[in-house]
């Protein structure tokens, strides 16, 4: 990166010629690109390239773990990526998958990029948690930001039950090294302004075609303010695609079927608006 960061991450080149647009695929706050190749791996067989970048700060990123300068530091890396992809693969347009947490900077990029930003996909994005840090580590994080906010806490998300009812993928999450179980002040505070800044966003704003999708049993997200927010600011671009017996991270369901056809009918039609 620019400010000579390394960032690592994940890319599926394209295979066709004719496809003008990439798809950039945006994890969740604990989790890293490597929980997603399975589904980033469909998108990518409709032939265009898909990049799944690694977070500063997690998954394959162990420089400044947990942390970063600022909620705009993580969209300058998206500029940076997008630019990259530009100039390299020769795509003019973007569609962005956000999962969790990485559906903030995914809608953010997208209000603040709508020449470029063509489709969003939302899968259980986390604007409104149902998980957050208590009291006391609230009071901590404030304290330590007079500081500079490097000191560490953890992220309340380390039962691999909230993400999925899968045992298979519950053993995965709890054996995962890369997973990130800490994040400083600083990371917490900057995720609030992100939030902030989302939240004060007008309606009919996100010009993207936009698709959220729930999950029933989610237990890290809350689903109604969830909804009722992107069809306040996409308006009639907005579509809900609901997983009533589903867990937070469809990825992991033990039933692939639906998840599968999702992805693979999102990316069809991506192919046919070019």
């Amino acid at each position: 990166m620019s400010d000579g960061y390394v960032l690592h991450g994940r890319l599926w080149p394209p295979t066709r010629r004719d496809v003008s647009h990439a798809i950039v695929y945006l994890h969740g706050i604990q989790s890293h690109g490597g929980w997603f190749e399975w589904s980033a791996s469909l998108l990518a067989k409709a032939g265009c390239a898909v990049i799944l970048p690694d977070r500063r700060g997690s998954g394959l990123n162990e420089a400044d773990r947990g942390d970063t300068p600022s909620w705009q530091h993580w969209l300058l890396d998206i500029d940076e990526l997008v630019n990259w992809t530009q100039t390299e693969i020769g795509v003019k347009r973007f569609d962005f998958v956000g999962v969790s947490w990485g559906g903030k900077p995914a809608l953010a990029w997208t209000l603040r990029h709508a020449d470029q930003a063509r489709r969003l996909l939302l899968i259980g994005p986390g604007l409104f948690p149902a998980v957050n840090v208590g009291l006391r580590e609230r009071f901590q994080i404030g304290r330590a930001l007079l500081t500079g906010g490097k000191r560490s806490f953890a992220i309340p998300l380390n039962d691999p039950e909230l993400f999925t009812d899968n045992p298979k993928g519950q053993v995965f999450i709890a054996n995962d090294p890369l997973k990130l179980t800490r994040a400083t002040a600083r990371f917490f505070w900057q995720s609030r302004r992100l939030d902030h800044h989302l939240l004060r966003a007008s309606a009919g704003t996100l010009r993207a075609d936009t698709t959220l999708v729930l999950a029933g049993n989610d237990r890290i997200i809350r689903n109604e303010p969830t909804e009722a927010w992107v069809r306040r600011v996409a308006g009639p671009n907005a579509r809900v695609e609901y997983f009533p017996d589903a867990a937070h991270t469809l990825e992991f369901a033990a039933d692939e079927t639906r998840f599968r056809a999702l992805i693979e009918r999102w990316v069809s039609l991506g192919l046919q608006v070019e």
